[in-house]
């Protein structure tokens, strides 16, 4: 019989993230996870000891892989006003969690971990950048008034963006994407000009 190629570590993590976020991440099993990757659940007790170290893993290794998409081509091309609402649709699906709840408790606790805190502060300073950046482009183009504060409304917007994704878990990503669009709307319109 011949032997199939090893799954790299990676490779079993992207596959188990999907699995996580479709089946929650505290309810998901290795029978779940073993089924996708096409590994024994004891074989991935062996490389991942316990489901708290897979999950937590596969959360990193997304983390890394969305981090990396900041500087991708697609963000590269976001552009003023219709840029800000064409970068929070990419947020609501990013958010591609059926167990939302789940995935936003999961983040929580990652928030609090020291070996995870880093990443997670990273992840938001970026969009923040990114607002930022979008928010001065609006401005100039005089799609925005010059009243704006950049750097203090893009803080306001990225914590909308956190206060959707954790205060509205238990929406599907559409209603996430509505509510948000709806908060920027109102949030901008006093700047809009003519």
């Amino acid at each position: 019989m011949s032997r199939t190629k090893k799954q790299s570590d990676s490779e079993v993590l992207a596959i188990a993230f999907d699995v996580i976020a479709r089946e929650g991440f505290t309810s998901f099993t290795f029978e779940q996870v073993g089924r996708a990757v096409k590994l024994s659940p004891a074989a991935l007790v062996k490389r991942f000891k316990n489901k708290k170290t897979l999950a937590l893993l596969a959360r990193n290794q997304k983390w890394d892989q969305n981090l990396g998409q900041i500087e991708s081509d697609a963000f590269k091309k976001l552009f003023g006003l219709k840029g800000i609402f064409d970068f929070l649709q990419m947020i609501a699906l990013s958010v591609n969690s059926r167990r939302l709840g789940e995935h936003a408790i999961f983040l929580g606790t990652e928030a609090c971990s020291p070996h995870s805190r880093k990443k997670v502060a990273n992840y938001f300073e970026n969009t923040r950048r990114i607002f930022h950046d979008l928010l001065v482009q609006a401005i100039k183009s005089g799609e925005l008034s010059e009243e704006i504060d950049p750097k203090l409304l893009s803080k306001t917007l990225e914590a909308l963006v956190q206060g959707a994704i954790f205060q509205f878990a238990f929406l599907d990503e559409k209603s996430i994407e509505l509510h948000l669009k709806m908060h920027f709307e109102i949030m901008l319109k006093p700047y809009l000009r003519d």
